[in-house]
């Protein structure tokens, strides 16, 4: 049963709130004491001060209830909060003050976080990076957060019962918050919507990349030249010139990764020179939950419109005893020729991922196998005996994830909505394989010859029929 069953919600006076939000110095303490003695909390230290905590001027404590429960709850100065309804609204998890608190809190092994200036409330799960309640205003807080926070009730595991945001509500508002920027691009310059969603797309990826940190030459100068730009952005500081700074960078992305979504695109620079467009999709980018850009998310985002494109996103990767037989009968000889082809109109978007892996692993087992067949090597004195060994080697050996791109692995598509899902999932499934590899990249593998458009299908006579004698 529900330990807040019969629940009883904090009752603090109007006045008491104005005062503790507007208090300072040794006051603010007070304030702050009181609060936490009216949740019933009487264990409750400060946290050590870090560079983060001295230069926000917030206040964190650790709250331990009786059995050992624990919350952070970190006290903010006055203004500098943004409401958590305007957070929602434009489908965004933080605002910057609270995605750099969360960052410096999430690392603490702590699993709640509250933050508050007395006047708004956020509460954050840490492992699930979601803001799962708030409230705009006191009376909201001690109506339907606060019988979460009392001590007892936390004792007792309140916490753990607040329901978190599904992944299909993370991927509905990762959506809108898509087509809304769809709507803000069109609504500046005349580009097609499939123009648009690369440039969002870019930021998707960028997640990716600098998380999983593959191109280990240029990462960490590429992002620190993004995250100054997104500081300028947060800051409202010489916002002249961020449009062109921001094409410098994708320009350079582009040469230094090699990336397809990041190729030189006149229609897309038209865009991101404008500063005030850069500028707001720099702020906002970072707002975003790092749990909204998991592939999961990403293609459950996609789950809206055509019954049968919806019904594509969900489809699972059907045994296809064929394709099997053909990966296991593969040799030496002929694995530098073997080709998988995935059909989306009639596979679904999961069996992308699920057929590349298969392929792979096609690749390595067959590796190992003539591996150990080799005799142990012998000292080599001549070059052309060295070279001839060498030579005998497939190409698929020597780059897997490559050679699936260049030959190995095919996706017919039909339409530019399959395209976008299809090379927005491999590309991040790319990214984490080769981190996974733990080998360093230089560039990206080319995906030119992966996707493939499908013909249209011919109607059937019957079909035509119909329609003529409608």
């Amino acid at each position: 049963m529900s330990v807040l069953h019969n629940r009883v919600s904090l009752q603090i006076s109007e006045s008491w709130w104005k005062w503790a939000q507007a208090s300072q110095g040794i006051e603010r303490y007070r304030y702050i004491e009181d609060f936490f003695h009216r949740l019933g909390w009487k264990s409750f230290v400060p946290l050590p001060e870090t560079e983060v905590i001295k230069n926000t001027g917030v206040l964190p404590f650790l709250l331990t209830s009786e059995h050992g429960k624990e919350i952070c709850v970190v006290i903010v100065p006055e203004h500098l909060f943004t409401l958590p309804s305007n957070i929602k609204n434009n489908y965004l998890d933080f605002c910057p003050l609270s995605r750099l608190l969360f960052e410096e809190f999430s690392d603490k092994h702590l699993h709640y976080v509250l933050m508050t200036d007395f006047s708004k409330f956020h509460l954050y799960s840490i492992p699930n990076q979601t803001l799962i309640m708030w409230a705009d205003y006191p009376a909201q807080f001690q109506m339907e957060m606060s019988p979460f926070i009392l001590e007892p009730c936390v004792d007792k595991g309140s916490l753990d019962e607040i329901p978190h945001i599904p992944k299909s509500s993370m991927a509905r508002e990762l959506r809108d918050w898509n087509n809304s920027w769809i709507k803000k691009f069109q609504k500046v310059a005349d580009i097609t919507e499939e123009k648009a969603n690369i440039i969002i797309d870019r930021f998707f990826i960028l997640h990716h990349v600098f998380s999983h940190r593959i191109f280990w030459k240029t990462h960490e100068f590429l992002e620190e030249r993004l995250l100054d730009l997104i500081d300028m952005a947060i800051t409202q500081q010489e916002p002249a010139g961020i449009g062109e700074n921001l094409i410098a960078l994708f320009h350079d992305m582009w040469f230094d990764w090699r990336i397809g979504c990041f190729q030189i695109d006149t229609e897309i620079d038209r865009i991101l020179s404008q500063d005030e467009i850069s500028a707001e999709l720099l702020y906002e980018y970072p707002l975003l939950s790092p749990g909204k850009f998991d592939i999961a998310v990403l293609l459950e985002s996609f789950n809206y419109g055509d019954s049968f494109e919806r019904m594509r996103v969900r489809m699972i990767p059907e045994p296809n005893p064929d394709r099997e037989a053909y990966l296991h009968k593969q040799t030496k000889e002929t694995i530098d020729q073997a080709q998988i082809e995935v059909d989306i109109s009639e596979e679904g978007y999961r069996a992308i991922l699920f057929w590349f892996d298969r392929l792979i692993k096609c690749y390595e087992m067959l590796e190992e196998i003539e591996t150990a067949k080799r005799t142990p090597p012998e000292d080599i004195d001549d070059l052309w005996t060295w070279g001839q060994r060498n030579n005998n080697i497939p190409m698929t050996f020597r780059n897997k994830i490559q050679q699936a791109c260049l030959h190995g692995f095919r996706i017919y598509y039909q339409n530019a909505r399959q395209l976008r899902i299809a090379r927005l999932l491999l590309t991040i499934h790319l990214i984490q394989l080769y981190s996974e590899s733990k080998h360093p990249l230089e560039k990206f593998p080319s995906m030119e010859h992966v996707f493939i458009k499908k013909p249209e299908p011919i109607p059937s006579e019957r079909s035509m029929t119909r329609k003529i004698s409608l």
